[in-house]
């Protein structure tokens, strides 16, 4: 009984966990309804405010015994080719009347008066419908899409935005690309006369590729895939004179954008993180453990466990292969930056002050010379004066002691008396002694 009990514990907590699952990625498979709609019934979809209706199928006729027709009824007429197993295609009716739309109402018995029998007149038809509520963008508030999982549409043959001043924006979160599609709900009829050339919607333009898309309608296909981006971003320029449209203007017609891929994880300080396309590897600061996650239908599935803060002594022996297998955790990145700039400054800092030492000397230096080569010339200057007076002693002699010579010597070439010194001058004296003798 234990067993049971828990087996069915189990499964509700499957099944709870797909649920969530499918609300978190914005899918929900109850959005697509097909019923069976008996003779005397009416088909009235209805949608929320922000979705509008998109026919997927719908068939009139008598397909099978069921709901609407019972066994008895084809024992008394028969099971012959117009009596069951006979249908026709409705859905470009119903998709003038209610695609695009968020609520409309037909009558099944109105079918017939639009010239369809597929059957023999009198017998009880029925219609069997499929629908599906779509997500349509508010263009009045803004023409900026930021997507959160739930696709959204955009109706471009009323769409006010997508102008050359005012394109559509479309966002999707980091990590993920956007799946462009057009949905065309002109017949395949009505697309015959069109399907040998392009029918211009517009473009593109995917800067992370840098490239623009031409959003080009060729085929018969209801939905029909444009591109897929490079980045998490595009821009949308829609065509508003497309040529051939008064003849579509009553079909609507739809872009579909969708995020595609799984979003970026963001790492918490003891874990660092690569991506690597649908690939991600987490791995730890403190120790050798990593873990890898795989993009699956939108989810990231693995296991990611607790990052150890003890290092083993094999991690302190290990030989790492390349520089790139070693992981700094963000402060040891802005340490190791921050010590390389201070040493850096440091280094330029003691270039500058060796440089200006230099300077310095080297502008000593020239001062000296120039200092010595000044000397120089005021010393022969004034030797040359002192020979032109003794000359001229020499023609008047007077006698003048050693001392009044060595103080008219000293008073007469100061700058020579300095050069010299003591003994210059002593020599000068003797010179002049001898000379006056």
């Amino acid at each position: 009984m234990r067993s049971a009990d828990l087996t069915g514990f189990l499964c509700w907590m499957m099944i709870s966990t797909a649920k969530s699952s499918s609300s978190i990625n914005g899918v929900d498979s109850t959005k697509e309804i097909s019923e069976e709609y008996c003779q005397f019934d009416s088909f009235n979809p209805q949608c929320s405010n922000d979705e509008v209706i998109i026919m997927q199928s719908a068939v009139y006729g008598r397909m099978r015994i069921g709901r609407c027709i019972d066994a008895e009824e084809v024992e008394a007429i028969g099971d012959g080719p117009r009596q069951l197993a006979c249908s026709v295609n409705v859905l470009s009716l119903l998709d003038v009347r209610c695609s695009g739309k968020t609520k409309c109402e037909m009558r099944v018995s109105d079918f017939s008066k639009e010239n369809r029998q597929p059957c023999f007149p009198g017998l009880n038809k029925y219609l069997e419908a499929s629908y599906e509520c779509i997500k349509v963008a508010d263009e009045r508030r803004s023409c900026i899409l930021t997507l959160s999982g739930v696709p959204v549409h955009v109706d471009i043959s009323k769409s006010l935005c997508g102008t050359t001043s005012q394109p559509w924006t479309v966002e999707a979160p980091k990590g993920q690309k956007l799946l462009v599609s057009l949905l065309d709900l002109t017949p395949s009829e009505s697309q015959t006369a069109h399907n040998s050339q392009c029918q211009q919607r517009g473009y593109i333009v995917d800067r992370t590729a840098r490239r623009n898309i031409s959003m080009c309608a060729v085929g018969s296909r209801r939905e029909k895939q444009l591109h897929t981006s490079a980045g998490n971003s595009i821009e949308i320029f829609l065509n508003h004179q497309t040529e051939g449209a008064e003849d579509e203007a009553e079909f609507p017609k739809f872009l579909k954008f969708e995020a595609v891929g799984c979003s970026d994880i963001v790492p918490s300080e003891d874990n660092w993180l690569k991506r690597r396309d649908d690939v991600i590897v987490i791995g730890c600061y403190s120790s050798r453990q990593s873990w890898q996650l795989n993009c699956i239908a939108g989810k990231w599935v693995g296991a990611i466990g607790n990052c150890s803060k003890d290092i083993s002594r094999s991690d302190h022996n290990h030989e790492y292969d390349s520089i790139s297998d070693v992981h700094l955790s963000p402060k040891a990145q802005v340490l190791t930056i921050v010590s390389i700039c201070g040493f850096t400054l440091a280094i330029c800092f003691i270039i500058v002050c060796i440089g200006a030492l230099f300077v310095r000397r080297y502008y000593i230096q020239n001062k000296a010379k120039s200092d010595y080569r000044t000397l120089n010339y005021e010393s022969d200057f004034g030797r040359s004066k002192e020979l032109s007076g003794q000359k001229t002693s020499s023609a008047f002699p007077t006698h003048r002691t050693g001392d009044a010579v060595n103080g008219s010597l000293a008073h007469q070439l100061p700058a020579y008396s300095l050069y010299l010194g003591q003994g210059g001058v002593n020599n000068a004296d003797n010179h002049h002694s001898q000379t006056s003798t």
